[in-house]
């Protein structure tokens, strides 16, 4: 977004917060929302799986998933009577799915982007569709929605919509929604958020010349890279704003305080012992102040908004 823009949360100005190398980032005045802006790296064009590491890395993202989705189960039975008939948009590695399949939820289905996720799950005897890789914002769900083999009733968005062009996210949503109709029972998205303690110090570390953290919070170089990084306010904003109510929120810190090592991509091993000492620090510090990485909203449609309406109408 170019400079002078509004915010595409609550239309508050936008000001210049960081330009680092091939990265922009811009922070509304209103609601705290950051939008960056990002050079395309090359390979861009590849499987996104492809352009991360794997070994202790993605063990250490399984570990952290894991016990997430198992949080976000017993949550959803919480809200839901006969949870059953998920769809998990932005599946990835199928770690949520994983979960769920473990806890005698079905029918499950995942869909994403990647190839390589969608040949995975299906592997894994999980329903599996490929979407587009830049989806419509006026019909997100496009052919998924008729090859389906269930009509949704819980419908999860788990660190995916912070990919998309911010302009998007509230029509992508709007949108979805109609698409899903009246079984829709919960929507549930996850986002990371600048209100976490890990922000913060990459913040800093950036005004400081070392925009290393703070890049990879926002997953440069990679390709698609988070493109918004929210707030428990502008969250909250939007989602109202879409006329939906927000029933409860999962806060997270979003790594295993002794995994940390392999959670920051070429960390020396040498510095290992250092950084899982300060990861249970920071960890510590984190949940004292309540100042978590990432945010879960389960919502549903608020009684008497035009989605809930147009709902009740069967449109």
């Amino acid at each position: 977004m170019t400079a002078g823009a509004a915010c595409p949360i609550c239309g508050a100005d936008l000001r210049l917060s960081f330009a680092l190398p091939g990265l922009r980032i811009q922070r509304c005045t209103g609601c705290g929302h950051r939008v960056a802006d990002h050079d395309r790296p090359q390979g861009a064009d590849s499987d996104y799986h492809a352009q991360y590491e794997e070994g202790a890395f993605l063990e250490s993202l399984r570990a952290t998933r894991l016990r997430q989705a198992r949080v976000l189960v017993a949550a959803i039975r919480c809200h839901v009577a006969q949870p059953e008939a998920i769809l998990d948009l932005g599946a990835g590695r199928g770690f949520f799915l994983e979960v769920c399949r473990w806890e005698g939820l079905a029918p499950l289905a995942g869909a994403d982007t990647s190839e390589r996720a969608v040949a995975d799950l299906r592997r894994a005897g999980i329903e599996a569709h490929l979407l587009p890789d830049e989806p419509d914002p006026a019909a997100p769900l496009g052919a998924l929605a008729r090859a389906l083999s269930f009509s949704p009733r819980v419908v999860t968005l788990l660190d995916v919509i912070e990919h998309l062009p911010p302009e998007h996210v509230a029509a992508f949503l709007i949108s979805l929604l109609k698409e899903l109709g009246a079984a829709l029972e919960l929507l549930i998205i996850k986002v990371p958020v600048a209100d976490g303690l890990l922000y913060g110090i990459a913040r800093l570390a950036a005004a400081a010349s070392v925009p290393g953290p703070l890049r990879q919070l926002y997953q440069a170089g990679t390709w698609p890279p988070h493109r918004s990084y929210f707030t428990v306010l502008s969250m909250a904003t939007l989602l109202a704003g879409l006329g939906l109510e927000v029933i409860e929120r999962l806060d997270d810190l979003d790594f295993e305080p002794e995994l940390l090592p392999a959670r920051l991509n070429r960390a020396p091993s040498a510095a290992a012992p250092l950084l899982k000492l300060g990861g249970r620090g920071l960890a510590a510090t984190a949940q004292a102040l309540g100042r978590l990485d990432t945010a879960t909203f389960l919502a549903w449609p608020r009684p008497g908004s035009s989605i809930a309406s147009e709902r009740g109408n069967g449109h």
